[in-house]
């Protein structure tokens, strides 16, 4: 771990914040009811129930696995910032994201998602310019001869 990748690091760091924030969310209302009416309890900023603690742990949880190797790390951060932002654009739009998702607080949770997406595209851009482009960073994908 010494010598992980600032991309290495700070996908650690975000994928670990938000698995814990998933785990607090799900435990502080586990509900998977759906609909406007939704049980929601916020943390954090944002609107958490089952359904939310779920895609949270689908999002993120596969970062505590992809942060082992810097290849994978940038390759997630940019995925995952655009899978995050997504929903986070329609959050501006409506309480009921993907008519399952129940945000009472739909402003507050774009709000987060977009600044997550922001600092995961931050990192990935930090690391791409480290490593002088996108295809040095991700130059260990290549199958070799």
């Amino acid at each position: 771990m010494k010598q992980w990748s600032f991309a290495q690091w700070g996908l650690l760091v975000i994928a670990l914040f938000h698995v814990v924030q998933a785990v607090v969310g799900f435990i502080a209302e586990p509900s998977f009811a759906t609909g406007p009416g939704a049980p929601t309890v916020q943390i954090m900023g944002m609107d958490y129930n089952g359904w939310h603690a779920v895609a949270g742990l689908a999002l993120f949880g596969p970062g505590l696995v992809f942060c082992l190797r810097k290849s994978w790390s940038v390759l997630y951060l940019l995925l995952a910032a655009v899978a995050g932002a997504l929903p986070g654009i329609w959050a501006f739009f409506s309480n009921q994201v993907a008519f399952v998702f129940s945000f009472p607080n739909n402003t507050t949770d774009a709000v987060v998602h977009m600044v997550t997406a922001a600092i995961m595209l931050a990192v990935a851009a930090v690391q791409i310019r480290l490593d002088g482009g996108l295809r040095n960073s991700l130059a260990d994908l290549r199958q070799k001869p």
